[in-house]
């Protein structure tokens, strides 16, 4: 979910572009295998009735048949009537490579899971990258090879739920459309009984998933409009122009494998490619990529950064 506000509003979530790279990503590499193992470093992130032990019961042997995403939420679906649910939260990201454990300090004559950490065998941005190197939990597969979860702020979570229960999670059962199912009628049939500033809306996963504050701002850059103009007050050539936006820069993005400003990376611990060419997020101060006199500017809306060009970008009362 969005989280709004608070200490946590300088990051950014994961969001549909992301998310969409590591299924597409794992899709490749996991479906097939087997589970032959499991570890967490700490009980909290696994959901599950009876912790991490009755987890990793339930799935070892398990072979992996589906991957899938829903909004900003992952779904392995593993052979049974049994699917593993990830929610990535803030800084979280799914790993596909080889590791080993070692103990960090040699003087332990008892191995303690905080003075464990795991090392990759695998060169490059796995072994090398920072954002790479919070694991969390690991699953081992068949090939040999593990699907790990790095976290650095440890907000992730993961519950094993029956596949008929996983449309009617609490996290899922009252969300909004994915934005490139849709097409523009429906689109436009969203905004009848919205109110409120429009970027707030295009964030607000109840209304429309997997928009965060990094797309909110680069669609509506494209689009032409001030984050604080008023959804209610929109007509429909306005409607059509952020349709053809949210469908033009989530396309790009997810081309591009995600936005790695902040802490995703896909699956082989390597940066996306979307933030070389924003246009509007985090970019303050700089021209305006239409030359069109503006500048990017930065203002607070509904507790979130919301950046703009305050030439082309104009507000609707």
């Amino acid at each position: 979910m969005a989280i709004t506000g608070g200490i946590w509003s300088q990051f950014s979530i994961p969001e549909l572009p992301e998310v969409e790279t590591i299924v597409r990503e794992l899709r490749k590499k996991i479906i097939g295998l087997r589970i032959t193992d499991f570890w967490s470093d700490k009980e909290k992130p696994v959901k599950q009735a009876g912790g991490v032990a009755k987890f990793k019961k339930e799935i070892t042997g398990k072979e992996i048949v589906g991957i899938f995403r829903r909004a900003k939420f992952i779904v392995i679906d593993i052979k049974g009537n049994k699917s593993i649910f990830i929610h990535q939260k803030i800084s979280g990201h799914l790993m596909y490579g080889q590791w080993k454990l070692k103990v960090k300090s040699e003087k332990l004559k008892v191995k303690e899971k905080d003075q464990e950490t795991w090392i990759s065998t695998i060169p490059g941005p796995l072994e090398n990258d920072r954002q790479n190197q919070y694991i969390r939990y690991i699953w081992t597969l068949s090939n040999g090879y593990q699907l790990a979860m790095s976290d650095l702020r440890r907000f992730s979570r993961v519950i094993l739920v029956k596949d008929k229960d996983v449309s009617n999670l609490k996290e899922i059962r009252n969300l909004g459309p994915e934005p490139l199912d849709i097409k523009f009628d429906q689109f436009k049939k969203l905004f009848q009984t919205k109110r409120g500033s429009l970027k707030p809306a295009l964030m607000d996963p109840f209304f429309i998933v997997g928009i965060g504050n990094i797309y909110s701002d680069e669609i509506l850059w494209d689009a032409g409009y001030h984050p604080l103009s008023r959804v209610e007050k929109l007509k429909e050539l306005d409607l059509i122009k952020i349709f053809r936006s949210t469908n033009k820069i989530l396309k790009k993005a997810i081309k591009l494998k995600g936005d790695s400003m902040d802490d995703y990376r896909l699956p082989s611990g390597e940066k996306g490619g979307y933030q070389n060419i924003q246009k509007a997020y985090q970019q303050t101060g700089k021209k305006c990529a239409k030359k069109d006199g503006g500048t990017v500017q930065r203002i607070k809306v509904g507790g979130r950064s919301a950046h703009f060009c305050f030439k082309h970008q104009k507000i609707i009362k």
